[in-house]
């Protein structure tokens, strides 16, 4: 299935798009299997999507399991953890149960510890495929410039990940280490939203949508989804993206 392009005229239009079209998932997946599985980024434009996210009244949010696609290995409290940025921005702000969410833990010593301690409860309580790789309802992403998505970098052994769930991203240069959900898990999802915003990722949009490739496929050009991948851009993302009619 091909993506789906939304472009909006700016970030806050993004945001509430973006909330909306949350809401409608979680709502449809909670009345179908009685549970929602949602993966949260991290960012600057998740930051406001989560903002809205909380203002919604159509979630039962006792119904949700909060999932994260990566973070760093910084303490909950730094202000570089995703799990801390989620928290503040929106589950505090929403009644989803302490038990159903599940923030993950990265340690520097223990990496790969961490990764397949929370594979273990990823596998253990969200819907599996036949294969055994985690389905969930719902994956927030974002995009670096370089391409990557979640913690997914170039050129990391996580990004060649096909059998764990769950990935250590330790490479030189990578700081601070991290934990990531690997391609197997995003290309199971039923619903994939990157949301990007910004004209400084106007370039990476550009080549991402490109339809050949040139050289090495970046990050997000290697996602093969088997649900639905949407994008959500602002105006200035959107910049280089030949637009219907043109």
């Amino acid at each position: 299935m091909p993506p789906q392009i939304r472009i909006l005229d700016d970030p806050e239009t993004l945001a509430e798009a973006a909330a909306a079209r949350c809401e409608e998932i979680l709502r449809r997946a909670v009345a179908t299997a009685g549970t929602a599985h949602l993966a949260l980024a991290g960012g600057r434009t998740p930051r406001a999507l989560y903002r809205r996210l909380a203002r919604r009244g159509g979630i039962d949010w006792r119904r949700v399991h909060v999932w994260f696609g990566d973070e760093r290995a910084v303490p909950f409290d730094d202000p570089r953890s995703n799990y801390r940025m989620a928290r503040e921005t929106l589950l505090e702000h929403v009644p989803v149960p302490p038990a159903q969410v599940h923030p993950m833990r990265a340690r520097p010593p223990c990496l790969r510890d961490d990764a397949e301690a929370y594979a273990a409860t990823l596998c253990a309580l969200a819907p599996l495929s036949a294969l055994g790789v985690p389905c969930l309802d719902l994956v927030l992403l974002g995009l670096g410039a370089d391409g990557h998505v979640a913690s997914l970098f170039p050129g990391t052994r996580a990004l060649a990940e096909r059998d764990d769930p769950v990935a250590a991203v330790d490479e030189p240069g990578i700081e601070p280490p991290r934990l990531t959900l690997t391609l197997p898990v995003l290309d199971h999802a039923r619903h994939l939203l990157l949301l990007v915003a910004g004209e400084e990722k106007a370039a990476v949009v550009r080549r991402a949508l490109a339809e050949a490739p040139r050289g090495e496929p970046l990050p997000v050009q290697r996602l093969a989804p088997r649900g639905t991948l949407e994008w959500f851009l602002d105006a200035a993302a959107a910049a280089g993206v030949p637009r219907e009619g043109a």
